[in-house]
């Protein structure tokens, strides 16, 4: 027994993920249920942290930089270790230094971190400061360019405790990751598929918090 349960879900088409925007942006988030069906995507899951004051936050504001079919939002944390992942035309995942310039032909990016996995290798630093056992979400590729969404319930005693980012890092490696970063984890990470829920919220009263974007896979914004 693990402790923890999650979903790992695998695109096989890379040219079918997106960062889509909630449309409520500014003044408050929207369930990435709800950003999934405006824009037609078959799989969702959370992107970009949010400004969340006491833990009251209503994911309208932005915390960090995103970018969702080649229009910038919010502002770059410089933060040591904080990280981008871009999506390129290419239809290729990078991880970089949130500090460095965002690639030309960057179509979709969120930035959080810390990186799990880049150009193959783990990448072990700043494990130490989130190495608690939570709930998590990371995005990843792997070596066939599949992307890895990664979620995991906790915060459930009966249910699920959470891991760590160790272990995420081991899951998505198993999966051949070439590139993966962690993202905001909590109560925020949920995946959605097909019009449910898949996970569950680790505030088991909710479905899922108020979120500003989320990574689609499937929707009318993928390849453009």
């Amino acid at each position: 027994d693990t402790g923890y349960r999650g979903v790992l879900a695998v695109g096989k088409d890379p040219a079918a993920l997106s960062i889509e925007m909630c449309s409520t942006l500014g003044s408050c988030g929207q369930l990435i249920g709800t950003t999934a069906e405006e824009h037609d995507g078959v799989l969702a899951m959370n992107a970009s942290g949010f400004l969340d004051p006491g833990g009251n936050g209503n994911g309208g504001q932005l915390a960090g930089y995103a970018m969702s079919q080649g229009e910038s939002y919010g502002e770059h944390y410089v933060v040591t270790g904080y990280k981008r992942v871009e999506l390129r035309e290419s239809n290729l995942l990078y991880v970089t230094d949130a500090s460095a310039p965002v690639a030309a032909d960057t179509t979709d990016a969120v930035e959080f971190w810390p990186a799990l996995v880049v150009d193959g290798e783990p990448a072990v630093e700043n494990y130490e400061a989130f190495n608690g056992i939570q709930p998590r979400a990371c995005i990843g590729q792997s070596e066939k360019k599949e992307i890895l969404m990664l979620v995991i319930e906790g915060r459930m005693p009966t249910r699920s405790y959470g891991t760590t980012i160790e272990t995420c890092t081991d899951i998505l490696m198993r999966h051949k990751a070439y590139q993966a970063l962690n993202l905001d984890g909590g109560t925020s990470a949920v995946l959605w598929y097909d019009g449910e829920y898949v996970t569950k919220c680790s505030n088991t009263s909710i479905t899922s918090r108020m979120l500003p974007n989320a990574w689609l896979y499937g929707g009318d914004g993928a390849g453009q």
